[in-house]
């Protein structure tokens, strides 16, 4: 269904854009990279919430690692799978609760969340601070 990882990163874009996920973000940015990764996706709402999404086309085991990486900043951290991924990962749904990870899948249709992030206080501030200055000099308005 998505070529790349850059096809199902804009699949997901527009899915959000066409208000066809649960998320509301504010503002977006791509690429968000800081010392121990980069961040395929990067929001914030407009309750000042930091959300990370790791894209994968199938290596969920990857995704869900860097995502719980993604827990020392964000808020909120959800690896994003094409639908077919995400049947294979809901098998592990188990490490995604533990590590408080959500997971989301994506198809034509638009993007359904499967597993629920749990709400995390970042445990490094200064780089919540960061990424949301990233996302100041370099994310886009309300997808």
């Amino acid at each position: 269904m998505f070529a790349s990882e850059k096809a199902l990163s804009q699949g997901f874009d527009e899915a959000v854009a066409g208000g066809d996920t649960p998320f509301n973000p504010r503002f977006v940015a791509h690429e968000f990279d800081y010392r121990e990764g980069r961040t395929d996706v990067i929001a914030s709402d407009h309750y000042g919430d930091l959300f990370a999404f790791e894209m994968k086309l199938e290596k969920w085991r990857d995704a869900l690692h860097q995502a719980y990486r993604n827990t020392s900043f964000a808020h909120f951290s959800y690896v994003v799978l094409p639908c077919k991924a995400a049947d294979k990962a809901m098998q592990w749904r188990h490490e995604f609760v533990r590590r408080g990870v959500g997971l989301c899948s994506v198809n034509d249709e638009g993007v359904k969340v499967e597993i629920e992030a749990k709400r995390l206080k970042p445990l490094r501030p200064w780089l919540t601070q960061s990424a949301i200055n990233f996302i100041a000099d370099e994310g886009v308005p309300s997808w």
